[in-house]
Protein backbone atom coordinates (compact mmCIF):
# COMPACT_ATOMS: atom_id res chain seq x y z
CA UNK A 1 0.00 0.00 0.00
CA UNK A 2 1.04 3.58 -0.68
CA UNK A 3 0.60 6.20 2.03
CA UNK A 4 0.38 9.99 2.28
CA UNK A 5 0.49 11.91 5.55
CA UNK A 6 -1.81 14.92 6.08
CA UNK A 7 -2.19 17.32 9.04
CA UNK A 8 -5.30 17.00 11.18
CA UNK A 9 -7.18 18.37 14.25
CA UNK A 10 -5.28 21.63 14.67
CA UNK A 11 -7.10 22.85 17.80
CA UNK A 12 -7.12 19.43 19.47
CA UNK A 13 -4.26 16.93 19.40
CA UNK A 14 -2.80 18.43 16.16
CA UNK A 15 -1.62 15.15 14.64
CA UNK A 16 -0.69 13.70 11.26
CA UNK A 17 -3.22 11.35 9.66
CA UNK A 18 -1.92 8.60 7.35
CA UNK A 19 -3.96 7.88 4.22
CA UNK A 20 -3.28 4.56 2.47
CA UNK A 21 -3.93 3.68 -1.18
CA UNK A 22 -3.60 0.54 -3.33
CA UNK A 23 -0.26 0.13 -5.11
CA UNK A 24 -2.06 -0.01 -8.46
CA UNK A 25 -3.12 3.64 -8.16
CA UNK A 26 -0.94 6.60 -9.12
CA UNK A 27 -0.96 8.92 -6.10
CA UNK A 28 0.27 12.54 -6.14
CA UNK A 29 0.82 14.55 -2.97
CA UNK A 30 -0.20 18.12 -3.86
CA UNK A 31 1.45 20.55 -1.49
CA UNK A 32 3.16 23.94 -1.48
CA UNK A 33 6.69 25.03 -0.49
CA UNK A 34 5.74 27.15 2.51
CA UNK A 35 3.62 24.42 4.01
CA UNK A 36 6.80 22.44 4.67
CA UNK A 37 8.81 25.30 6.23
CA UNK A 38 9.83 25.14 9.90
CA UNK A 39 8.20 27.37 12.48
CA UNK A 40 9.87 30.52 13.77
CA UNK A 41 11.47 30.46 17.20
CA UNK A 42 10.11 32.61 20.03
CA UNK A 43 13.05 35.00 19.64
CA UNK A 44 12.49 35.29 15.88
CA UNK A 45 8.84 36.19 16.45
CA UNK A 46 9.85 38.74 19.08
CA UNK A 47 12.34 40.38 16.71
CA UNK A 48 9.84 40.61 13.88
CA UNK A 49 7.19 42.18 16.12
CA UNK A 50 9.71 44.64 17.55
CA UNK A 51 11.04 45.67 14.12
CA UNK A 52 8.17 46.44 11.72
CA UNK A 53 8.54 46.13 7.95
CA UNK A 54 7.61 49.82 7.79
CA UNK A 55 6.84 52.66 10.17
CA UNK A 56 7.52 53.13 13.90
CA UNK A 57 7.84 50.44 16.52
CA UNK A 58 4.66 49.56 18.40
CA UNK A 59 6.11 50.98 21.63
CA UNK A 60 6.44 54.35 19.87
CA UNK A 61 2.86 54.16 18.58
CA UNK A 62 1.64 53.29 22.07
CA UNK A 63 3.34 56.22 23.80
CA UNK A 64 0.70 58.50 25.31
CA UNK A 65 -2.25 56.34 24.26
CA UNK A 66 -5.08 55.83 26.73
CA UNK A 67 -6.74 52.57 25.66
CA UNK A 68 -5.59 49.70 23.44
CA UNK A 69 -7.58 46.94 21.77
CA UNK A 70 -5.96 43.81 20.34
CA UNK A 71 -8.21 42.26 17.71
CA UNK A 72 -7.44 38.61 16.92
CA UNK A 73 -8.83 36.07 14.47
CA UNK A 74 -11.18 33.30 15.57
CA UNK A 75 -11.11 29.49 15.54
CA UNK A 76 -11.80 29.39 11.79
CA UNK A 77 -8.24 30.59 11.29
CA UNK A 78 -5.03 28.72 12.21
CA UNK A 79 -3.09 31.66 13.70
CA UNK A 80 -1.38 30.66 16.99
CA UNK A 81 -2.14 34.08 18.50
CA UNK A 82 -0.66 33.11 21.87
CA UNK A 83 2.77 32.88 20.21
CA UNK A 84 2.55 36.56 19.21
CA UNK A 85 0.68 38.19 22.09
CA UNK A 86 3.51 38.26 24.68
CA UNK A 87 5.65 40.31 22.31
CA UNK A 88 2.81 42.74 21.57
CA UNK A 89 2.23 43.21 25.30
CA UNK A 90 5.95 43.73 25.86
CA UNK A 91 5.83 46.70 23.49
CA UNK A 92 2.69 48.14 25.11
CA UNK A 93 4.00 47.81 28.65
CA UNK A 94 7.32 49.30 27.52
CA UNK A 95 5.32 52.39 26.49
CA UNK A 96 3.77 52.55 29.96
CA UNK A 97 0.37 50.99 29.31
CA UNK A 98 -1.17 48.97 32.17
CA UNK A 99 -3.23 45.76 32.01
CA UNK A 100 -6.51 47.59 32.60
CA UNK A 101 -5.81 49.77 29.55
CA UNK A 102 -5.66 46.74 27.24
CA UNK A 103 -8.43 44.43 26.08
CA UNK A 104 -8.74 41.60 23.52
CA UNK A 105 -11.53 41.33 20.94
CA UNK A 106 -12.46 38.30 18.82
CA UNK A 107 -12.73 39.25 15.12
CA UNK A 108 -15.82 37.11 14.56
CA UNK A 109 -17.40 38.91 11.62
CA UNK A 110 -20.73 37.09 11.27
CA UNK A 111 -19.50 33.90 12.98
CA UNK A 112 -20.92 32.64 16.26
CA UNK A 113 -19.43 33.66 19.61
CA UNK A 114 -16.79 31.64 21.48
CA UNK A 115 -16.39 30.50 25.07
CA UNK A 116 -13.31 30.64 27.26
CA UNK A 117 -12.23 27.10 26.37
CA UNK A 118 -11.60 28.37 22.86
CA UNK A 119 -10.08 31.61 24.19
CA UNK A 120 -7.54 29.60 26.19
CA UNK A 121 -6.62 27.59 23.08
CA UNK A 122 -6.18 30.74 21.03
CA UNK A 123 -4.69 33.16 23.56
CA UNK A 124 -3.30 30.99 26.36
CA UNK A 125 -4.21 30.88 30.04
CA UNK A 126 -2.12 33.91 31.01
CA UNK A 127 -4.09 36.30 28.78
CA UNK A 128 -7.53 34.94 29.68
CA UNK A 129 -6.79 35.23 33.40
CA UNK A 130 -5.25 38.73 33.32
CA UNK A 131 -6.93 40.69 30.49
CA UNK A 132 -10.51 41.26 29.39
CA UNK A 133 -11.51 39.17 26.36
CA UNK A 134 -14.69 40.13 24.49
CA UNK A 135 -16.71 38.55 21.71
CA UNK A 136 -17.75 40.77 18.82
CA UNK A 137 -21.51 41.15 18.41
CA UNK A 138 -22.43 42.20 14.84
CA UNK A 139 -26.09 42.85 15.73
CA UNK A 140 -25.72 45.63 18.32
CA UNK A 141 -23.30 48.06 19.98
CA UNK A 142 -21.75 49.22 16.71
CA UNK A 143 -20.65 52.72 15.68
CA UNK A 144 -20.97 54.29 12.23
CA UNK A 145 -17.68 55.60 10.79
CA UNK A 146 -18.58 56.44 7.17
CA UNK A 147 -18.67 54.74 3.78
CA UNK A 148 -16.12 53.14 1.47
CA UNK A 149 -15.64 54.76 -1.96
CA UNK A 150 -18.08 52.22 -3.46
CA UNK A 151 -20.77 53.02 -0.89
CA UNK A 152 -20.48 50.23 1.70
CA UNK A 153 -21.74 51.77 4.94
CA UNK A 154 -19.29 51.06 7.74
CA UNK A 155 -20.42 50.23 11.27
CA UNK A 156 -17.83 48.84 13.66
CA UNK A 157 -17.67 47.35 17.14
CA UNK A 158 -18.17 49.99 19.84
CA UNK A 159 -15.34 48.72 22.07
CA UNK A 160 -12.97 48.68 19.11
CA UNK A 161 -13.84 52.24 18.10
CA UNK A 162 -13.54 53.53 21.69
CA UNK A 163 -9.81 52.74 21.81
CA UNK A 164 -7.14 55.12 20.53
CA UNK A 165 -4.68 52.31 19.75
CA UNK A 166 -5.98 49.54 17.49
CA UNK A 167 -3.84 46.44 16.93
CA UNK A 168 -4.64 43.33 14.89
CA UNK A 169 -3.18 39.80 14.92
CA UNK A 170 -4.09 37.39 12.14
CA UNK A 171 -2.81 35.27 9.31
CA UNK A 172 -2.45 35.38 5.56
CA UNK A 173 -3.79 32.38 3.69
CA UNK A 174 -5.36 31.96 0.27
CA UNK A 175 -9.00 33.11 0.50
CA UNK A 176 -12.02 32.37 -1.67
CA UNK A 177 -13.13 36.02 -1.88
CA UNK A 178 -10.31 38.48 -1.21
CA UNK A 179 -7.51 36.43 -2.82
CA UNK A 180 -5.43 36.32 0.32
CA UNK A 181 -6.74 36.92 3.83
CA UNK A 182 -4.91 39.12 6.29
CA UNK A 183 -4.41 42.87 6.42
CA UNK A 184 -7.55 44.84 7.20
CA UNK A 185 -9.86 41.89 6.53
CA UNK A 186 -9.56 41.38 10.28
CA UNK A 187 -11.59 44.62 10.57
CA UNK A 188 -13.96 44.17 7.63
CA UNK A 189 -15.77 41.88 8.18
CA UNK A 190 -14.02 40.93 11.45
CA UNK A 191 -15.47 43.60 13.78
CA UNK A 192 -18.15 45.05 11.50
CA UNK A 193 -21.92 45.25 11.97
CA UNK A 194 -24.16 42.75 10.19
CA UNK A 195 -25.48 45.14 7.53
CA UNK A 196 -21.91 46.22 6.74
CA UNK A 197 -20.93 42.55 6.40
CA UNK A 198 -23.85 41.87 4.06
CA UNK A 199 -22.95 44.87 1.89
CA UNK A 200 -19.33 43.74 1.84
CA UNK A 201 -20.32 40.31 0.52
CA UNK A 202 -22.45 42.01 -2.15
CA UNK A 203 -19.16 42.96 -3.80
CA UNK A 204 -18.87 39.32 -4.92
CA UNK A 205 -21.40 40.04 -7.63
CA UNK A 206 -20.15 43.47 -8.74
CA UNK A 207 -17.19 42.10 -10.72
CA UNK A 208 -16.57 38.37 -10.09
CA UNK A 209 -13.42 38.47 -12.22
CA UNK A 210 -11.78 40.70 -9.62
CA UNK A 211 -12.41 38.42 -6.64
CA UNK A 212 -11.55 34.80 -5.94
CA UNK A 213 -9.07 32.30 -4.55
CA UNK A 214 -5.49 33.52 -4.80
CA UNK A 215 -6.60 36.54 -6.85
CA UNK A 216 -4.64 39.22 -5.01
CA UNK A 217 -3.96 41.84 -7.68
CA UNK A 218 -6.69 44.45 -8.18
CA UNK A 219 -9.15 42.53 -5.97
CA UNK A 220 -12.25 44.66 -5.37
CA UNK A 221 -13.09 43.05 -2.04
CA UNK A 222 -9.54 43.65 -0.83
CA UNK A 223 -10.02 47.32 -1.73
CA UNK A 224 -13.08 47.43 0.53
CA UNK A 225 -11.03 45.97 3.40
CA UNK A 226 -8.27 48.54 2.90
CA UNK A 227 -10.71 51.45 2.84
CA UNK A 228 -12.34 50.14 6.01
CA UNK A 229 -8.97 49.76 7.74
CA UNK A 230 -8.17 53.38 6.98
CA UNK A 231 -11.52 54.75 8.15
CA UNK A 232 -11.57 52.60 11.31
CA UNK A 233 -7.99 53.61 12.19
CA UNK A 234 -6.21 50.26 12.40
CA UNK A 235 -2.80 51.34 13.71
CA UNK A 236 -0.68 48.19 13.75
CA UNK A 237 -1.03 44.73 12.27
CA UNK A 238 0.73 41.38 12.62
CA UNK A 239 0.22 39.03 9.64
CA UNK A 240 1.48 35.44 9.90
CA UNK A 241 2.10 32.72 7.32
CA UNK A 242 1.38 29.21 8.60
CA UNK A 243 2.99 25.82 7.99
CA UNK A 244 1.59 22.27 8.07
CA UNK A 245 1.92 22.09 11.85
CA UNK A 246 -0.06 25.25 12.52
CA UNK A 247 3.15 27.11 13.37
CA UNK A 248 4.21 30.59 12.24
CA UNK A 249 6.57 30.12 9.30
CA UNK A 250 6.99 33.86 8.77
CA UNK A 251 5.56 37.08 10.15
CA UNK A 252 5.20 40.70 9.09
CA UNK A 253 4.42 43.54 11.52
CA UNK A 254 3.62 47.20 10.92
CA UNK A 255 1.01 49.18 8.94
CA UNK A 256 -1.67 46.82 7.63
CA UNK A 257 -1.19 47.69 3.95
CA UNK A 258 2.54 46.98 4.18
CA UNK A 259 2.17 43.71 6.10
CA UNK A 260 -0.49 42.43 3.74
CA UNK A 261 1.41 43.40 0.59
CA UNK A 262 4.53 41.62 1.83
CA UNK A 263 2.69 38.61 3.19
CA UNK A 264 0.49 38.09 0.13
CA UNK A 265 3.51 38.43 -2.15
CA UNK A 266 5.22 35.64 -0.21
CA UNK A 267 1.92 33.78 0.07
CA UNK A 268 1.74 33.25 -3.68
CA UNK A 269 4.62 30.79 -3.38
CA UNK A 270 4.10 29.77 0.24
CA UNK A 271 0.57 28.45 -0.39
CA UNK A 272 0.73 27.88 -4.15
CA UNK A 273 0.32 24.34 -5.48
CA UNK A 274 1.75 23.88 -9.01
CA UNK A 275 -1.17 23.44 -11.39
CA UNK A 276 -2.26 19.83 -11.67
CA UNK A 277 -5.56 18.41 -12.89
CA UNK A 278 -7.30 15.46 -14.56
CA UNK A 279 -7.50 13.19 -11.48
CA UNK A 280 -10.02 10.36 -11.04
CA UNK A 281 -10.01 10.80 -7.26
CA UNK A 282 -9.23 14.02 -5.38
CA UNK A 283 -8.82 13.93 -1.61
CA UNK A 284 -9.04 17.48 -0.26
CA UNK A 285 -8.12 17.90 3.39
CA UNK A 286 -9.46 20.68 5.63
CA UNK A 287 -6.89 21.48 8.33
CA UNK A 288 -6.25 25.17 9.04
CA UNK A 289 -9.94 25.99 8.63
CA UNK A 290 -11.47 22.59 9.39
CA UNK A 291 -14.67 24.20 10.67
CA UNK A 292 -15.04 25.95 7.31
CA UNK A 293 -14.27 22.80 5.34
CA UNK A 294 -16.54 23.70 2.40
CA UNK A 295 -13.65 25.85 1.15
CA UNK A 296 -11.65 22.70 0.43
CA UNK A 297 -14.14 21.62 -2.22
CA UNK A 298 -13.03 24.42 -4.55
CA UNK A 299 -9.57 22.94 -5.03
CA UNK A 300 -11.04 19.48 -5.49
CA UNK A 301 -13.15 20.74 -8.40
CA UNK A 302 -10.10 22.31 -10.06
CA UNK A 303 -8.04 19.10 -9.76
CA UNK A 304 -10.74 16.65 -10.88
CA UNK A 305 -10.99 15.07 -14.30
CA UNK A 306 -13.69 16.96 -16.24
CA UNK A 307 -16.90 15.32 -17.42
CA UNK A 308 -18.48 14.44 -14.09
CA UNK A 309 -16.78 11.03 -13.73
CA UNK A 310 -14.34 11.83 -10.92
CA UNK A 311 -14.78 11.35 -7.18
CA UNK A 312 -14.07 13.94 -4.48
CA UNK A 313 -13.21 13.08 -0.89
CA UNK A 314 -13.57 15.92 1.61
CA UNK A 315 -11.82 15.36 4.95
CA UNK A 316 -13.74 17.46 7.48
CA UNK A 317 -12.48 16.63 10.97
CA UNK A 318 -13.80 19.38 13.24
CA UNK A 319 -15.29 17.92 16.44
CA UNK A 320 -17.04 21.22 17.19
CA UNK A 321 -18.82 21.15 13.82
CA UNK A 322 -18.88 23.82 11.14
CA UNK A 323 -18.80 27.42 12.36
CA UNK A 324 -22.18 29.17 12.66
CA UNK A 325 -22.31 31.87 9.96
CA UNK A 326 -25.08 34.48 10.07
CA UNK A 327 -24.56 35.48 6.42
CA UNK A 328 -23.65 32.29 4.56
CA UNK A 329 -25.16 29.30 6.37
CA UNK A 330 -28.66 27.87 6.88
CA UNK A 331 -30.80 28.87 9.87
CA UNK A 332 -33.81 26.70 9.09
CA UNK A 333 -35.07 23.97 6.78
CA UNK A 334 -34.70 25.87 3.50
CA UNK A 335 -33.55 29.37 4.46
CA UNK A 336 -30.56 31.09 6.00
CA UNK A 337 -28.43 34.23 5.99
CA UNK A 338 -28.59 36.92 3.33
CA UNK A 339 -26.08 35.12 1.12
CA UNK A 340 -27.20 31.56 1.79
CA UNK A 341 -28.51 29.48 -1.12
CA UNK A 342 -30.58 26.40 -0.35
CA UNK A 343 -29.33 23.27 -2.13
CA UNK A 344 -31.85 20.61 -3.08
CA UNK A 345 -30.81 17.05 -3.95
CA UNK A 346 -29.25 16.38 -7.34
CA UNK A 347 -26.60 19.12 -7.52
CA UNK A 348 -23.50 17.01 -6.79
CA UNK A 349 -24.20 14.43 -9.57
CA UNK A 350 -23.99 17.28 -12.07
CA UNK A 351 -20.38 17.92 -11.01
CA UNK A 352 -18.89 14.56 -10.14
CA UNK A 353 -19.38 10.82 -9.87
CA UNK A 354 -19.50 10.80 -6.08
CA UNK A 355 -18.78 12.99 -3.07
CA UNK A 356 -17.43 11.18 -0.01
CA UNK A 357 -17.14 13.16 3.22
CA UNK A 358 -14.88 11.80 5.94
CA UNK A 359 -16.25 13.35 9.13
CA UNK A 360 -15.70 11.53 12.45
CA UNK A 361 -18.33 13.80 14.07
CA UNK A 362 -21.06 14.27 11.43
CA UNK A 363 -24.27 16.26 11.79
CA UNK A 364 -27.17 16.82 9.42
CA UNK A 365 -26.43 20.49 8.65
CA UNK A 366 -22.64 20.36 8.20
CA UNK A 367 -22.84 20.29 4.39
CA UNK A 368 -25.27 23.19 3.89
CA UNK A 369 -22.68 25.32 2.07
CA UNK A 370 -21.88 22.49 -0.36
CA UNK A 371 -24.89 20.36 -1.13
CA UNK A 372 -27.99 18.59 0.10
CA UNK A 373 -26.99 16.06 2.75
CA UNK A 374 -28.33 13.18 0.65
CA UNK A 375 -25.96 14.05 -2.21
CA UNK A 376 -22.92 12.96 -0.19
CA UNK A 377 -21.75 9.69 1.31
CA UNK A 378 -20.70 10.51 4.87
CA UNK A 379 -18.31 8.15 6.67
CA UNK A 380 -16.35 8.34 9.92
CA UNK A 381 -13.06 6.59 9.08
CA UNK A 382 -10.49 6.35 6.31
CA UNK A 383 -11.03 2.58 6.21
CA UNK A 384 -14.67 3.17 5.19
CA UNK A 385 -13.57 5.78 2.66
CA UNK A 386 -11.02 3.49 1.04
CA UNK A 387 -13.53 0.65 0.80
CA UNK A 388 -15.88 2.87 -1.23
CA UNK A 389 -13.07 4.10 -3.48
CA UNK A 390 -11.75 0.61 -4.18
CA UNK A 391 -15.24 -0.59 -5.12
CA UNK A 392 -15.63 2.28 -7.58
CA UNK A 393 -12.08 2.03 -8.99
CA UNK A 394 -11.10 -1.67 -9.11
CA UNK A 395 -8.41 -0.97 -11.69
CA UNK A 396 -5.96 1.87 -12.14
CA UNK A 397 -6.74 5.40 -11.00
CA UNK A 398 -5.02 8.77 -10.74
CA UNK A 399 -5.31 10.16 -7.22
CA UNK A 400 -4.48 13.60 -5.85
CA UNK A 401 -4.13 14.38 -2.14
CA UNK A 402 -4.41 18.10 -1.36
CA UNK A 403 -2.67 18.73 1.95
CA UNK A 404 -4.96 21.59 2.98
CA UNK A 405 -7.65 22.82 0.64
CA UNK A 406 -8.60 25.57 3.10
CA UNK A 407 -5.24 27.41 3.15
CA UNK A 408 -3.61 26.53 -0.17
CA UNK A 409 -4.58 27.35 -3.75
CA UNK A 410 -3.87 26.04 -7.23
CA UNK A 411 -1.57 28.29 -9.25
CA UNK A 412 -2.90 29.31 -12.68
CA UNK A 413 -2.08 27.00 -15.54
CA UNK A 414 1.12 28.10 -17.30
Amino acid sequence: MKSVSIPSRLWYDNVERSLTFPDRWEVDNLTSPGFEKPGLSEEEIREKVAHPVEGPQLSELAAGRKQAVIVFDDMTRPTPVKAVVPHILEQLHKAGMKKDQIRFLWALGSHGAYDMISARKKLGDEIVENYAVYNHDPFQNTVRVGRTPTGVELWFNREFMSCDLKIGIGCITAHVHVGFGGGAKLILPGVAGIETINQFHNQLYRDPGRTGLGNFDNNIMRSECDAAGDLAGLNFKVDCLINRKGEIANLYAGPFRATHAAGASEGKEHYGIPFSSGYDIVVSNAYGKANESAIAMLLALVAMKPGGQATAVLISDAPEGQVPHYVMRSWGTDYGGRHYTHKGPGFVPLLMKKLVVLNPHPDRTSLDLICHNDDAVVVKTWKETLKILEQDYPGEARVAVIQDGTMQYMKPQA
